[in-house]
């Protein structure tokens, strides 16, 4: 009966307000989350965090932020048929995320691979559940202790915003099958991301709880606030009714950034494997052309040259989207390309003119 739902409220017991939410294209992807109400900015704690979805998912992410650059986030894929890899990562923008150690997580109980009945497991906002009778589900249970900041303080989550925003991303496929953290994944099937109100997710001190946040011992760490937690019926919304601005919405499309790094690729090595020795070799070899070699020259020099800028501007708009312009690749790439631009013609010139 519902009133024995508030029962243990009522005696005064430790309850977790936990809140949820998913993907619109695919309610049996499920995130949840619970915060301590000690865990502050100023007394950094402890948040707790669920990830389920089903074995037909290759790989679902959640991450931390309003875009991928500088997210802070966790990967789940199977490791094997009954075990789960939960990959902390740091996002670097429209690409793959990379494994980072700095995020320090505690598996929970429950985590793991576990089969379901499917009328259950329908979420109540879907139209209609699965026939199947069963359904496979990789969940994965855990605790961070140092998700209030991350990637050297750039990235702050305060548990007392009312519209933070969180990302989500997954794909569907055949299972990874892999226990290492830094597995590499295929690009998602859909992606997005929404505001939440973490005012509304909060977690009383438990019985045996510590109050102090730097006691490595505390018997929090056996604190579970998913033990018996069914997010169909146990979860608020992660949205407040009075905030209808805080909907899901979408991210960029990594597509783009694909083509743009497609187009990279391909652009400087034509130049630089094709164009560039064609171009140099053509004067000094002892052939004969219908037309003087210089005036085929020029123009596919300058040609050369036009494509070699366009691939540098993609190589560009890389680089700051990815927050990489200081690293050696795109260094090794303004200097090369500058070099060009500025003294190649004008040897060109004098050497023909001069």
């Amino acid at each position: 009966m519902k009133w024995l739902n508030l029962l243990p409220i009522a005696l005064g017991l430790a309850h977790a307000s936990i809140i949820s939410f998913s993907p619109p294209t695919n309610p049996d992807i499920i995130y949840s989350l619970t915060i301590p109400n000690t865990t502050t900015l100023s007394t950094p704690g402890p948040i707790y965090i669920q990830i389920t979805a089903p074995t037909s998912i290759q790989w679902v992410g959640l991450g931390q932020g309003a875009q991928m650059t500088g997210a802070n986030m966790f990967l789940l894929y199977t490791s094997s048929s009954t075990k789960i890899t939960l990959s902390p990562r740091s996002g670097l923008g429209h690409f793959e995320p990379q494994y980072t150690s700095n995020t320090q997580i505690t598996m929970l109980p429950g985590t793991g691979i576990s089969t379901i009945n499917s009328t259950t497991a329908a979420l109540t906002n879907s139209s209609s559940p699965s026939s199947d009778n069963t359904r496979t589900t990789m969940t994965a249970n855990f605790r961070c202790d140092n998700c209030l900041t991350w990637q050297d303080g750039t990235g702050t989550m305060n548990p007392k915003d009312s519209n933070f925003p969180f990302i989500w991303a997954y794909r569907a496929g055949v299972p990874i099958n892999s226990a290492s953290m830094d597995a590499d994944i295929s690009i998602h099937d859909d992606m997005g991301g929404i505001q939440v109100d973490l005012t509304r997710a909060g977690m009383p001190p438990q019985p045996n709880d510590t109050t102090s946040p730097d006691s490595s011992s505390s018997s929090s760490n056996t604190t579970n606030p998913f033990a018996n937690y069914n997010p169909l019926t146990d979860s608020i919304p992660a949205q407040s009714p009075t905030n209808p601005s805080t909907t899901s919405s979408p991210l960029p499309n990594l597509t783009k950034m694909t083509h743009i790094l497609i187009s990279h690729a391909t652009l400087m090595a034509l130049s630089f494997v094709l164009f560039y020795p064609l171009s140099a070799l053509l004067m000094p070899l002892p052939i004969s052309l219908p037309i003087s070699k210089f005036r085929l020259h020029m123009p596919l020099q300058i040609f050369t040259m036009l494509m070699t800028l366009a691939g540098f501007g993609c190589g560009i708009y890389l680089a700051y989207e990815t927050g990489q312009l200081r690293t050696a690749h795109p260094i090794l790439g303004i200097i090369v390309v500058g070099v060009l631009v500025l003294f190649q013609p004008a040897m060109g010139w004098l050497q023909h003119f001069g």
